[in-house]
Formats: structure tokens, C-alpha cells, sequence
């Protein structure tokens, strides 16, 4: 079952408490939590914009995506608790933004 959580309540993780900015929207997804991811595929055609990722255990988890937007991706490292970036990638329009 997804978890979605509004600006009011925060959120509990691992005993912390997680405050969301207000009009921001928090989904959690418990059914791949511990799953070995196998892929990642992004789709930006004309008629499929979404993120697939896919699993070992053959399930995948997509997310369609309404055109009109710019993605900005970043791998990044979290061991010390402070972001670290690891590598940045140019930024995906879709096909609506692209001219």
C-alpha cells in the first residue's frame, strides 16, 4: 500500500520525525522496500513519458509522467549523513519542451 502524506503531519522514519515543507507531498512506496533493483529505464516519447525501475524478483515500479516537465537527476552519497554529490547528470525535457 502507498503511503501519502500531506504538509501537515510529519512523518515518521526509524524514530525521526520529518517535517515537510507546506504544499509538498511525501509517497512512500513499502511494497520495494529491500528489493535488488536490476534497471533503471526513462521513457520521454511523444506519447509515454515515465521512470521504470525494475526489480530481480521480475516487478517493476513505474512512474507515468504528465508531458510538460524538465527532470534533474543526481546519484549522491549519504554514508556520513551529509549530501554528498557523486554525479550529475544534463538535464531530460519532454518532447513538449524540447522545440
Amino acid at each position: 500500500m502507498t503511503t501519502l502524506t500531506g504538509n501537515k503531519a510529519p512523518t515518521k522514519r526509524k524514530g525521526k520525525k520529518r517535517h515537510l515543507a507546506a504544499g509538498r507531498r511525501l509517497m512512500e512506496f513499502p511494497q520495494v522496500k529491500g528489493k535488488m533493483l536490476e534497471d533503471v529505464e526513462l521513457s520521454t516519447s511523444a506519447e509515454d513519458h515515465s521512470v521504470i525501475l525494475r526489480f530481480q524478483d521480475k516487478t517493476e515500479l513505474t512512474f507515468g509522467i504528465e508531458p510538460g516537465f524538465t527532470m534533474f537527476t543526481t546519484y549522491a552519497d549519504f554514508k556520513t549523513g551529509n549530501y554528498r554529490p557523486i554525479k550529475r547528470w544534463p538535464p531530460v525535457r519532454s518532447e513538449l519542451f524540447r522545440g
